[in-house]
């Protein structure tokens, strides 16, 4: 590719007037490329010549289309600005979340769930960060989710209740 450009460089040429020798090594750069010079192939006779490339991945049949990368939710919400965290854990008196909201945010609440998902207690923000203490000891023994929720991120984590 880089032979072409300096080539049609020194005669004054554009990519617009190859001749059909230089068109037909354009189209093997394209078809047999994998890198730079095939992109630039591939660009040049979609831009100038309207024959159009996919660009599909090559895959086995094992492969499908998942991705090996999974977005953590609790990654997107730390993005934002959304954290909690809670100490002691595991708790048996009591446990403090300790959390943080996005800029614009002061109000929301922390939902506590068992393990089949009812909520057991909601306790509810009206700071941009700060602390809330959960009263554990009338709470059975066993492990909760806790979530936090704005804008349509969480934050989410397990907290253990021992007696």
């Amino acid at each position: 590719m880089l032979n072409l450009h300096h080539a049609l460089y020194q005669q004054g040429r554009n990519t617009f007037q190859l001749d059909s020798t230089e068109k037909a090594d354009i189209i093997f750069i394209a078809n047999n490329s994998t890198g730079v010079a095939g992109a630039q192939a591939k660009s040049i006779l979609e831009a100038v010549y309207n024959e159009y490339y996919d660009a599909c991945p090559k895959v086995d049949g094992t492969a499908g289309y998942k991705s090996s990368s999974i977005i953590n939710p609790n990654e997107l919400g730390k993005a934002h600005g959304l954290n909690i965290s809670v100490k002691p854990n595991p708790a048996k008196q009591w446990a403090a979340f300790y959390y943080t909201l996005p800029e614009d945010k002061s109000k929301t609440t922390i939902t506590i769930t068992n393990a089949t998902g009812s909520t057991i207690e909601t306790l509810e923000v009206s700071e941009q960060h700060g602390q809330k203490l959960w009263d554990t000891r009338k709470v059975k023994p066993g492990t909760y989710i806790y979530t936090i929720r704005t804008d349509g991120y969480s934050q989410s984590g397990k907290i253990v209740i021992s007696k």
